[in-house]
């Protein structure tokens, strides 16, 4: 990947995340600023443990927090199957999210997981966030055609990811990456 034009580091992830938790008014790890950076158009990756704890991972098109503090992450059916049988039997799911631009990145861990169909705003929300994550593509140096095919997305084949977020951490590279986010 190209080098960040906008770096970001662990040390200001903390600082940010320790200045602004629980702002929503609800018992989560979300804050409203980690919130709306997860629904803003950057790269979803989810992961599950699989049968006999195999680790599988695939790309998530985009991420929506619900009341409640709860998580949807929405994700083409086709190609993540095997995430969504983990899911439904129960296995827990991490999610990361990261920002082309500045390399930052959290990690989300979530429990109680659900599948289900989606929404038409979850469909307009996919639609709305990979565009995001083109722009940010392209606007680190990737080519056209690249993010045209990576940021692909069929609404008819959507399906939604719901789950609680137990713990969060920072994944930005540099000094105190892997630091959990607290409440």
């Amino acid at each position: 990947m190209p080098r960040a034009q906008r770096p970001h580091s662990p040390e200001a992830e903390l600082a940010a995340h320790s200045a602004c938790t629980g702002d929503l008014g609800i018992d989560t790890i979300l804050s409203a600023e980690l919130s709306e950076f997860c629904e803003s158009g950057v790269s979803v990756i989810i992961a599950v443990g699989g049968r006999g704890n195999v680790p599988l991972s695939g790309q998530g098109c985009a991420c929506r927090v619900l009341e409640g503090g709860r998580m949807r992450i929405l994700l083409l059916r086709r190609s993540n199957q095997a995430i969504l049988a983990a899911a439904d039997q129960g296995a827990p799911v991490a999610v990361t999210f990261s920002q082309p631009h500045t390399h930052r990145s959290i990690q989300i861990k979530g429990v109680d997981v659900i599948t289900g169909e989606c929404s038409p705003s979850d469909r307009q929300a996919a639609v709305e966030q990979l565009a995001g994550l083109e722009q940010e593509l392209r606007d680190v140096d990737y080519a056209r055609r690249f993010t045209e095919a990576y940021c692909a997305v069929d609404v008819d084949d959507l399906v939604a990811l719901d789950f609680y977020p137990v713990a969060a951490f920072v994944q930005t590279p540099g000094p105190g990456a892997g630091a959990e986010l607290r409440k």
